[in-house]
């Protein structure tokens, strides 16, 4: 009998590759290790070289060359919507191939998703028992709805197309059943990740707003990893060239090991090595919790807040002793831990009053700096449950931001936003999650890698990169002139390019540079159809080269231009969300992100270019000139492309962007 193979994957949060480190995806494989599967069963977690930095395009080709008979996705409230679509291309490639999808995001009441063509079989809850019987269901062919209706945990579709629930998924007893994915050696890792720490599948608490999947009430119980176990990976990872540790826990102050998992870490990271990050319980957070945080190595801490407004924490469920919490959370100052503390926006009951209520409590405690977040009601959650009860209006899709409520509309919601982001010298119009621009992307040259994420459009197209090679982040360097037709070849290959891969960010450099340091590709003859358009025009040889200089062109062109590409909405559009002055439609483009390069002499106003392109002023420093940074500072724009000096020491005497080095020589 063929050897069954499954692959398993975990895609990014699209500005932070190092936190996705699947864990997830190694509990199934150590727990079906430990039930004797992988005797029988390939289990391959995808590499996270691959998972980490590949477009979509690359990613559907890498599942349909491992050709696995089962796919195993793990979704969040980042990932879900683009790892849905690339599993349905897969699903169009692999005839017979099975998707299986788990995480937080399935959800009952998860309507986009349970529809989704993508996705065959949901889990719902913890997945390694589930995950398990799917498995061995599976062993000899695909099974009935009848057989698949006694796995307990599950939402699957018959024949037909009706959605079948099977009862819920009783969750493990004893967490310890569950092997360690480090220490087995399912789930490397490398010098740089960030280790995932589980402490527990638990939490007191019945935060209305929140999901952790794992309020199994007030009693603990076995619902936590033994000690020796976390100590153990901590080593693990330390002796692997980890720096960072992240602990998964809601309450890390209140688990029962929490004083002894302080004195072993303060044993183990005695040198300070290791960068410790939790989440706590601000009220819990007492002087000989602190001393004991402190002394571990804790150098950031996630504590909350929420809102100090009675009513809404009141609705919220939400238990906080704001005078406690406010108390434990200056003793971690104290000690120099950096503290993330947020202020969400929407909250059921709460309204531009409330708001003002929790800054002012902020000030008055004498508290550090806040975020400021709008809610995001996600699905299974009971502020979902309550969104009828105070009129809740929010996005279907992730990432499920509110746009309104019975004491907010979405103006005043949007206005309070923006001042609250501006207040905290925030950009209100900054997409949250979304990567910051190469600074090298105007000194690179392309280096045809295996994943491309720089690329010259002024070069000839022999030397552009098929669209199924390129990374989930690329930069394009193009004269101006790229945007006066649609019909040359460089617009046919971009739009190729964002079709392929929409999840991409696609950062456009356009220059509008007098360098003379590079030619102009050109083409304009008419196509009939798409299908093989550059490959045709390079067989015609219909490409020509042009010494016109760019221009800078308007923002109503750059729009027009822009409005004529390839654009599939997903989850940094959603997230853009509030830079609209009206919610519909519930996202705005991100991708491409547009970035004018213009000389510093030019004559216009990088105001009128905002929402647009940013622009970047090009900037040639001379040796030894003294660079003029107040005028760099009131320019406006994105920042400064310095053409000259290493930008090195400049950087550590401004906050501006600057982007660095000299156009890489063009090869033709």
């Amino acid at each position: 009998m063929q050897t069954q193979r499954v692959l398993l994957i975990q895609l990014p949060v699209p500005n932070n590759p190092a936190t996705n480190t699947p864990l997830a995806a190694g509990y199934l494989r150590a727990y079906a290790r430990s039930q004797g599967l992988l005797e029988t069963i390939e289990i391959t977690i995808m590499a996270r070289e691959l998972a980490d930095y590949a477009g979509d395009a690359a990613l559907v080709e890498a599942i349909a060359a491992y050709a696995p008979q089962i796919l195993g996705l793990s979704l969040y409230t980042w990932n879900s919507e683009r790892t849905l679509a690339i599993a349905e291309r897969a699903k169009a490639i692999l005839p017979g191939l099975i998707v299986i999808g788990g995480g937080p995001e399935v959800q009952h009441d998860n309507t986009w998703l349970l529809a989704h063509p993508g996705i065959d079989i949901a889990v719902v809850g913890e997945g390694e028992q589930t995950f398990v019987d799917l498995l061995r269901a599976h062993a000899a062919a695909q099974p009935s709805a009848t057989q698949l209706a006694q796995i307990p945990g599950i939402i699957f579709r018959d024949r037909v197309g009706t959605l079948i629930h099977t009862p819920e998924r009783v969750a493990l007893a004893e967490l310890s059943e569950i092997p360690s994915p480090y220490l087995n050696g399912d789930l490397p890792v490398r010098p740089g990740d960030m280790l995932m720490v589980e402490v527990s599948r638990w939490c007191p608490y019945a935060c209305s707003f929140c999901l952790y999947g794992r309020n199994m009430g007030p009693k603990l119980g076995g619902r936590y990893f033994p000690l020796e176990r976390l100590l153990a990976e901590i080593r693990y990872g330390r002796d692997h060239g980890i720096t960072q540790v992240h602990f998964i826990e809601a309450n890390l102050n209140l688990v029962p090991p929490f004083q002894e998992l302080m004195h072993a870490l303060a044993e183990i990271n005695a040198a300070g090595g290791l960068a410790l990050y939790a989440e706590l319980r601000g009220e819990h957070v007492s002087e000989q919790v602190s001393d004991a945080l402190a002394k571990a190595g804790l150098r950031v801490a996630e504590v909350g807040l929420q809102t100090a407004n009675p009513l809404a924490l009141k609705l919220a469920h939400r238990r906080t002793d704001l005078q406690k919490w406010a108390a434990g959370t200056r003793r971690l100052y104290a000690r120099n831990v950096e503290v993330l503390l947020d202020v969400i926006l929407g909250l059921p009951g709460d309204d531009a009053e409330g708001v003002a209520q929790t800054l002012a409590f902020i000030e008055q405690e004498q508290l550090g700096a806040y975020d400021a977040f709008t809610l995001q009601v996600l699905p299974g959650t009971a502020v979902r449950q309550q969104a009828s009860e105070y009129a809740l209006q929010f996005q279907d899709h992730p990432p499920y931001y509110i746009l309104a409520t019975d004491r907010l509309s979405y103006a005043e919601l949007r206005r309070l936003r923006r001042e609250l982001k501006q207040g905290i010298g925030l950009d209100p119009d900054a997409v949250e999650g979304c990567p910051l621009p190469h600074f090298d992307a105007l000194a690179r040259v392309p280096d045809n890698s295996a994943l491309v994420d720089h690329i010259d459009l002024r070069t000839s197209p022999d030397l552009w990169p098929h669209v199924n090679q390129l990374a989930n982040h690329v930069d394009i360097i193009a004269d101006t002139i790229l945007i006066e037709e649609t019909e040359c070849v460089a617009f046919l290959w971009l739009q190729q390019a964002l079709l392929a891969n929409p999840s991409t960010l696609f950062d456009l450099y356009l220059l509008a540079t007098n360098t003379n340091e590079h030619a102009t590709l050109n083409h304009r003859e008419h196509r009939d159809t798409e299908e093989g358009q550059i490959q045709e025009s390079r067989q015609a040889g219909s490409i020509s080269w042009s010494p016109r200089l760019p221009v800078s062109p308007s923002p109503d062109l750059l729009i027009t231009w822009r409005d004529k590409l390839a654009y599939t909405p997903g989850y940094l559009d959603r997230v853009a969300v509030y830079r609209r002055e009206e919610p519909q439609p519930h996202h705005v483009r991100v991708s491409p992100r547009i970035w004018l390069v213009v000389p510093w002499v030019s004559q216009i106003d990088a105001q009128e270019y905002r929402g647009v392109a940013e622009i970047i002023w090009e900037y040639p420093l001379a040796p030894g000139e003294e660079p003029p940074l107040r005028a760099w500072q009131s320019a406006g724009g994105a920042g400064i492309w310095v053409r000259g000096p290493s930008v090195s020491t400049l950087r550590q005497q401004t906050d501006l962007w600057l982007w660095e080095g000299g156009i890489g020589a063009l090869k033709h």
